[in-house]
């Protein structure tokens, strides 16, 4: 495709989605354009930290289940092609010390699923991982093949293979018209087969009648943040990728000389990602020193780096995955709800398969659409999935 020449498709939004979209979209032959007001992977956007988790585990949901096998297996094929280490695989631990039912459903679905997961006992839990403390613990539920992906390295990391793959890249922004089709900085028409915005926390000000807060699919960015602690004996091989739902909070092992990652499930208000904070908010530090029940090394460690995040939320916590309601050319990808990172291979996939008329995009519920939108099996978030649960 030349430069400036009219693409199949136009991706608005260099996150995670937007640019597995892009991909997958020239992966089937379409000649592809994706605009991004900053590189894709810079730090300030939800797709850019250093790692996220990816898990199996969606309680009765079998949908999110498969897409999440699916985007692994992409994850780890994109690693392989660029020579780097995307994936990670630490095994996700799942500290059961709340009622269990959700962890429970999703062992049931992994087991029929074929996907490999282990329930361990507290003391064995204690003598595979010296740092756990097993307070209030019920039992452990393992995902052995899981584990967090390097986050904006995996974003760059699909541009790159973008770029390599005659996809074209443009540094800038871009405005929907009254049909959803985009417009350049100056207001002139940017030229496309179809169009998808997938532009994160930018969606609900781009799209307020569809997507704004009055709105029945609204995305709201909220601030949930990140602190990196300098604890000993908590890196790879030491401790694995885990979540507590009775604590509401998860972690992941320090590596690359971050620190150990914590992530307390606690609202720090919404979020403007023109104004990107520099640090947690001592609130989701307070909170992420409270789990110090579960990792008592975790109750002095210093800090070695703290980051505010953000999550494009929607009231039931799933996503935003439809057509523009006036013009079946222009879909709208969004409301990742904190979890959607490592379903950016599956999402984009079939995102580009729709736009491009390729393949329908088939769903069992309504629970993705714009309107009339219907809820999932089960929270797609788990227990934590409440504000300040």
């Amino acid at each position: 495709m030349k430069k400036g020449g009219t693409p199949d498709l136009l991706v608005v939004g260099g996150g995670v989605w937007g640019t597995w979209t892009a991909l997958q979209a020239r992966r089937l032959g379409a000649s592809v354009q994706l605009i991004e007001e900053r590189e894709p992977g810079h730090p300030q956007t939800t797709s850019g930290d250093h790692s996220r988790i990816i898990r199996h585990s969606h309680g009765e949901d079998t949908l999110l289940l498969s897409w999440a096998q699916r985007s692994l297996a992409a994850w780890k094929e994109l690693g392989a092609q660029v020579g780097e280490e995307i994936f990670v695989n630490t095994g996700v631990a799942w500290f059961v010390s709340g009622t269990g039912v959700w962890e429970g459903s999703s062992e049931l679905r992994m087991r029929e699923a074929g996907v490999p997961c282990e329930r361990l006992t507290v003391d064995e839990a204690l003598r595979r991982w010296p740092a756990v403390a097993g307070d209030h613990v019920r039992y452990v539920l393992l995902e052995p093949t899981a584990g967090f992906l390097r986050a904006g390295d995996g974003v760059r990391a699909a541009a790159r293979a973008l770029r390599e793959e005659g996809g074209e890249i443009i540094r800038g922004r871009a405005t929907p018209a009254a049909d959803g089709t985009a417009l350049d900085e100056s207001g002139a028409p940017i030229s496309a087969g179809a169009t998808v915005w997938a532009a994160g926390p930018w969606l609900p000000t781009l799209f307020p009648a569809l997507v704004g807060a009055d709105a029945e699919a609204s995305i709201v960015p909220t601030r949930r943040d990140a602190i990196y602690f300098d604890a000993p004996g908590m890196g790879l091989g030491e401790i694995p990728t885990w979540i507590d739902e009775g604590l509401a909070v998860w972690g992941i092992p320090d590596e690359r000389g971050h620190g150990t990652k914590v992530g307390p499930e606690f609202d720090n208000g919404s979020f403007n990602p023109s104004e990107w904070p520099d640090a947690a908010h001592p609130g989701s530090i307070e909170r992420a020193r409270s789990c110090a029940v579960r990792f008592p090394r975790l109750s002095d460690a210093p800090i070695r780096e703290s980051r505010a995040c953000q999550h494009e939320r929607t009231k039931s916590g799933h996503y935003v995955l439809d057509q523009h309601p006036d013009n079946p050319q222009v879909w709208l990808a969004g409301g990742g709800s904190g979890h959607g990172y490592k379903q950016g291979p599956a999402v984009g996939e079939m995102v580009a398969r729709a736009a491009l008329h390729r393949d329908p995009l088939v769903l069992p519920d309504r629970r993705f659409a714009l309107r009339n939108r219907a809820g999932g099996p089960s929270s797609p978030m788990g227990d934590m999935g409440e504000p300040n649960s």
